[in-house]
């Protein structure tokens, strides 16, 4: 865990003026959207570890009332739960574009929702667009690259196209891959408390998945996702001197990127709490 997480501090720091720029900026995006009320949702992960915190007493009678016999519950209402439970099990956080599944108690995806979660994840959700919108105008727009593309709405109109395609392609990558590795595509919530445990964790799990059983692995369909995108992207952007240099320095510089993304995906209930105070449910 130690090594994995000293491997994940050197790619981030390695692009610390890129990576800082995208962390700051999401941070002061989120503060902006608080007012809208954009994120007032209960976290997914928050359901899923702890589903009776969100469900009403059913102990609690009034005092001249005497206790019925519990009824048992109908196909509809069995299905309606069911459908609820898929839902918060599916959630796609609207910032990261990613969904969470405890680390205490998991489930892993059936084949159903893994095809769900792929379309939900790559094309009908927010968070499928705010990544490749918000990384085209903090690290491409700013830096101006790549410089053919020019600068203005133009230029800005490219780079989102390419971000996300690019997204999409990486996803396409990774579903198949994954499920025939017996790889979850969902972010892994730390079982452990406490704010340093969970950092460490958010940091490892930019490389590590669990697998069918729920033991953890490497997730080689995440990573050799950013590869395989960024190989097919070179397709449509300008002609690069190496292209074997661009494939590994671009897909390792979006694996960096993870740490903060995985960063605010863990510690997502405190951000909905802090922001709406919300009753913290992990």
């Amino acid at each position: 865990m130690k090594s994995l997480g000293n491997l994940a501090l050197r790619f981030f720091f390695s692009g610390a003026t890129r990576g800082t720029r995208c962390l700051l900026a999401v941070s002061t995006l989120l503060l902006l959207l608080s007012a809208t009320g954009a994120f007032a949702q209960v976290p997914a992960s928050a359901i899923a570890q702890n589903p009776s915190a969100y469900q009403p007493d059913a102990s609690a009678q009034p005092n001249n009332q005497t206790p019925t016999e519990a009824t048992p519950p109908s196909p509809a209402s069995l299905r309606e739960a069911a459908a609820e439970n898929e839902k918060a099990r599916l959630a796609v956080n609207p910032v990261t574009g990613m969904t969470t599944s405890p680390g205490v108690g998991y489930e892993p995806l059936t084949g159903q929702e893994r095809w769900k979660l792929y379309w939900k994840q790559n094309y009908f959700s927010v968070g499928a667009y705010f990544g490749p919108v918000f990384t085209a105008l903090v690290l491409d727009q700013a830096t101006g690259s790549p410089q053919q593309w020019g600068g203005g709405f133009p230029g800005y109109g490219r780079r989102v196209a390419s971000r996300t395609v690019d997204a999409i392609l990486q996803g396409t990558f990774q579903a198949p891959v994954a499920a025939l590795l017996h790889e979850d595509v969902r972010y892994i919530s730390s079982p452990q408390p406490g704010g340093k445990r969970r950092i460490l964790h958010a940091i490892a799990y930019s490389f590590l998945t669990y697998n069918s059983e729920g033991h953890p692995t490497p997730n080689f369909a995440n990573l050799g996702g950013y590869y395989a995108s960024t190989a097919v992207s070179t397709i449509w952007l300008p002609s690069q001197h190496s292209v074997a240099k661009y494939i590994f320095s671009n897909s390792s510089e979006a694996i960096a990127l993870t740490l903060p993304v995985n960063l605010l995906q863990e510690f997502w209930p405190e951000v909905v709490h802090t922001i709406f105070r919300r009753p913290e449910q992990r």
